[in-house]
């Protein structure tokens, strides 16, 4: 609990270290807290309003993400920039996302058609990145990353 507590306590800051503890302790208490809250969404609200209230309550519990992802990346000697490339597979999920709430499945489907090869190129290697960052131990000494 110490652990959630400390990572939701920085949000919003990008210097340090993770451990792999801190990474798996939020993942694990978030994927709950917004599947709880998008199903009582979208019970009790109307559809067109449910997709964009669960979407709200993903994107403020994913707030965390990108400093936690930073911190992860320090923590074995990684560049926090190295975090661009799952920012990349993020933005592009959110855009999906909102092409659906706003103009329907088949804009969504549309466009995915266009940018298919795409997945098929690069998000391997998000998904390993994503891996790594929640499997690998980190290193012992000082916050100094390199930029590699």
């Amino acid at each position: 609990m110490d652990s959630l507590r400390l990572t939701i306590r920085h949000s919003v800051t990008f210097t340090g270290r993770s451990s792999r503890t801190d990474v798996w302790t939020y993942l694990l208490a978030a994927a709950p807290v917004i599947a709880i809250l998008s199903s009582v969404t979208s019970w009790a609200t109307e559809d067109p309003a449910s997709g964009w209230i669960a979407l709200a309550i993903a994107l403020i519990c994913a707030v965390p993400v990108p400093a936690l992802a930073v911190r992860r990346l320090h923590d074995f000697g990684r560049s926090g920039w190295w975090s661009l490339a799952l920012a990349a597979g993020a933005a592009r999920l959110l855009l999906l996302d909102v092409l659906q709430l706003a103009f329907g499945w088949n804009v969504r489907a549309a466009a995915e058609n266009v940018v298919d090869w795409i997945d098929w190129a690069i998000f391997p290697a998000f998904g390993l990145a994503y891996l790594a960052l929640l499997a690998w131990p980190g290193s012992k000494g000082r916050n100094r990353p390199s930029l590699t």
